[in-house]
């Protein structure tokens, strides 16, 4: 059996380690880069589980967000929960243009790989958000996840996804993703 070869992301204390051959990020694709500058928004890693065929896009936040939290509570989460439903919202757009074939789509797919070039079908599509997160916090990962879903929740379901999954990185190993703490 080949080796598969794999991609290492780090990234706000993660290190994330994916098949090289199914993954991407679009900050690495020149045509993203041109609209990024202009209020284009994407998430850190993307890639095609194929045990489980679904197309997995994953948003890392570091231990760093608490300590903005902690400086203004309201202002913190309203920031969070719009930060993220920018960044999914984005990242659907982006998909969207690139499965219907504008003529940005199709530049951002040569540099996407091709598993992921079409749309893969309603239920496919996992949003998860990680949130390095110590135990005095966990409570506020609740509250955070119903108010992301509540703004997204129309917008997701247009594209096949029931919720976005908000976790911490206890819940990420229970999950089996592939990250790690970056130390």
């Amino acid at each position: 059996m080949a080796e598969v070869k794999v991609r290492e992301i780090i990234e706000s204390g993660f290190k994330v380690t994916v098949p090289e051959e199914t993954s991407f990020r679009f900050e690495e694709n020149q045509h993203y880069r041109k609209l990024s500058g202009i209020g284009l928004k994407e998430m850190d890693v993307g890639w095609w589980k194929s045990d489980s065929s679904k197309l997995i896009f994953l948003e890392l936040k570091g231990m760093e967000i608490w300590k903005g939290y902690d400086k203004s509570k309201d202002n913190a989460h309203e920031y969070l929960v719009k930060s993220l439903k920018r960044k999914i919202t984005d990242v659907l757009l982006m998909m969207a243009a690139i499965w219907i074939e504008t003529d940005i789509g199709k530049d951002m797919k040569t540099q996407l790989p091709e598993v992921v070039h079409q749309y893969p079908g309603d239920g496919s599509l996992k949003l998860i958000i990680l949130i390095d997160t110590p135990d005095s916090r966990k409570p506020l990962l609740s509250p955070l996840k119903d108010a992301v879903n509540n703004k997204l929740a129309g917008r997701v379901r247009l594209f096949g996804v029931q919720h976005v999954t908000i976790i911490d990185f206890d819940k990420a190993n229970k999950m089996k993703l592939p990250v790690t703490r970056d130390e």
